[in-house]
């Protein structure tokens, strides 16, 4: 049996109490039973508490309005002579409202237990079908007997904490998920849609509203992200058993900063299945990656030797977050040779590479289709120049509709 002993030990621990203890009061409407100051008796003899073992001390609850449940604490005489016990609730104000004592009905008002024994105490908590969604709290108390520690309030010495939720199933659920991510050239435009379904039974208002978080924005830039580049189109209700969708536009002006943004988009829906409080649920994080598109190319010089037969360059096209309306991508290849002439070299292979999951679920990197979770797919392009001069080499790579890529050049040695 997990025990809680109530000795003349627990003065000498009162310090130990959390400080939020502070913030709760007595019940107001009950009659005030006597109670002991800890900070003003640790000098004289020490307080005799009955010793009453209660078992398990903290219950949580989680209900919906019609439903009850019944919690059974036991309750044991560790006296050498029988005592009575006056099951009661007892509430107070800390950051949660107290228990309704409507809500709950207890077994026994008094209850005799002789030396030794052992009793079991029922409460039943019925929440009505018109009662407020959140979070509640209150204790099972057995006595009158009350402890007060230093900067607090009394508070029951032999009782069983009960934390209550009251909560209904969500009828809205934002299908599409909580995150958002996007590449986006400085002066294009990129379109998302956000997808909200209401199971519900009444319309659900929707009032869709962007809010720009600068501080976590990287690289650091002069120009902050202006709500102006958000367009959103969407109804300004869900009507109920339908799904709907918010659709999203981003557009950044050519003259942006490029580097790494972050904003968040509250829906504004007001679930009635959820408490008020709770609207993080209905907040998407928009990740926005602005980039530039380059005006020189990359140049990159390598050596090639005698018996060389071929050279092949292989350009791998990195775009973290795929999108359907994403441009095609490319690269325009010129290979200098030593002597300075440009060759424009001819694309020989493409192929397209990605990552199919069955096992992973719905994560920020990840587009779902079906039963099947699968990455971003990544394109890949080959270039080829054959009989070499040995001599030092360059090759010019201009992108197209690239964020990033990375390049292999690979120089074939002759069987001859």
């Amino acid at each position: 049996m997990n025990r809680s002993t109530i000795l003349p030990l627990l003065l000498a621990v009162a310090l130990l109490v959390p400080a939020a203890a502070a913030g709760m009061t007595p019940q107001t409407n009950s009659s005030q039973p006597a109670s002991v100051d800890v900070s003003s008796q640790q000098s004289d003899s020490p307080t005799n508490y009955t010793q009453l073992y209660v078992e398990e001390q903290y219950r949580s609850l989680e209900l919906k309005p019609g439903e009850s449940e019944t919690v059974s604490v036991a309750v044991e005489n560790g006296e050498d002579e029988a005592i009575t016990i006056t099951p009661h609730l007892y509430t107070h104000t800390l950051e949660e409202p107290p228990i309704n004592e409507e809500w709950v009905s207890i077994s026994d008002d008094e209850l005799t237990l002789e030396e030794g024994e052992t009793k079991t105490v029922d409460a039943t908590v019925e929440i009505p079908e018109d009662a407020d969604l959140g979070r509640y709290s209150g204790s099972l108390a057995f006595t009158d007997e009350m402890i007060s520690y230093p900067g607090g309030p009394a508070r029951p010495v032999h009782a069983a904490n009960l934390n209550l939720e009251v909560s209904k199933q969500p009828t809205v659920t934002i299908k599409s998920g909580g995150y958002e991510h996007t590449q986006v050239k400085a002066g294009d435009t990129t379109s998302h849609e956000i997808v909200i379904e209401n199971t519900g039974e009444q319309a659900v208002p929707l009032n869709p509203q962007v809010t720009v978080r600068d501080g976590v924005r990287r690289p650091s830039a002069s120009q902050p992200l202006e709500k102006s580049w958000f367009d959103i189109t969407s109804p300004t209700e869900l009507p109920p058993g339908e799904t709907t969708t918010v659709e999203v536009t981003i557009s950044p002006p050519s003259d942006a900063d490029r580097g790494r943004y972050d904003a968040e988009i509250d829906l504004g829906i007001q679930d009635p299945a959820r408490p008020d409080r709770n609207d993080y649920w209905q907040q998407i994080n928009f990740n926005v990656e602005v980039w530039e598109e380059p005006t020189e190319p990359f140049e990159q010089e390598f050596e090639v030797a005698d018996n060389i037969e071929d050279v092949t360059l292989t350009l791998s096209a990195h775009n973290r977050y795929q999108t359907d309306n994403r441009p095609s991508q490319g690269f325009d290849v010129t290979f200098i040779s030593p002597d300075g002439t440009e060759i424009d070299a001819e694309r020989v292979e493409r192929s397209t590479s990605g990552h199919v999951s069955l096992a992973e679920g719905e994560s920020r990197s990840q587009l779902q289709g079906g039963e099947y979770s699968t990455g971003t797919a990544q394109q890949e392009f080959v270039y080829r120049i054959t009989d070499p001069e040995a001599g030092n080499w360059a090759v010019e790579i201009m992108p197209e509709n690239v964020m990033g890529f990375q390049y292999d050049i690979t120089r074939t040695t002759s069987s001859n």
